[in-house]
């Protein structure tokens, strides 16, 4: 086979893989409107819209979604103290506070944005809070049923 039917081949290849990933971005956006269509948040959410919404198959036919309302860029410095041992604190220090800003970073990139859908490949990468109540809405979501199984604000600390 000469070089140019081997190129050939190859870019012939490379355009399928990009079309299949293609087709399942498209069937995941499509999923994730299906939900989103007919999601009824609970008591006390916020809008659809202020949530990122994340996605990942929780097994087969099962879809976990984690809605998070993403937090605010002027929470995010406010109040920053280090607990010290003897139970006093001090405000927290400038190095102290570049690393919250890098830890922010690393879960604003683990996460949709505001009013946007997102799917990981696993249910584990999901982002989750341990509180906040309906800063975070937990749900699952039946495929071949097409219906939302379970749904609810996170507990308060």
């Amino acid at each position: 086979m000469d070089r140019m039917m081997k190129r050939l081949l190859i870019s012939t290849c490379l355009l399928g893989l990009a079309s299949c990933d293609r087709a399942g971005l498209d069937r995941q956006a499509m999923l994730a409107a299906q939900i989103e269509k007919q999601v009824k948040l609970p008591e006390g959410a916020a809008r659809l819209s202020d949530y990122g919404r994340n996605y990942a198959f929780k097994e087969a036919g099962i879809v976990t979604g984690i809605y998070l309302i993403p937090i605010g860029k002027e929470e995010r410095n406010e109040g920053c103290e280090v607990m010290l041992a003897n139970m006093a604190s001090r405000p927290c220090s400038a190095q102290e506070m570049a690393g919250i800003s890098d830890m922010q970073r690393a879960i604003d990139d683990g996460q949709a944005k505001a009013g946007e859908s997102r799917w990981f490949a696993s249910e584990k990468e999901l982002s989750y809070m341990n509180d906040g109540g309906c800063s975070q809405v937990s749900l699952e979501y039946d495929v071949q049923q097409k219906r939302v199984v379970t749904i609810g604000c996170n507990g308060e600390a």
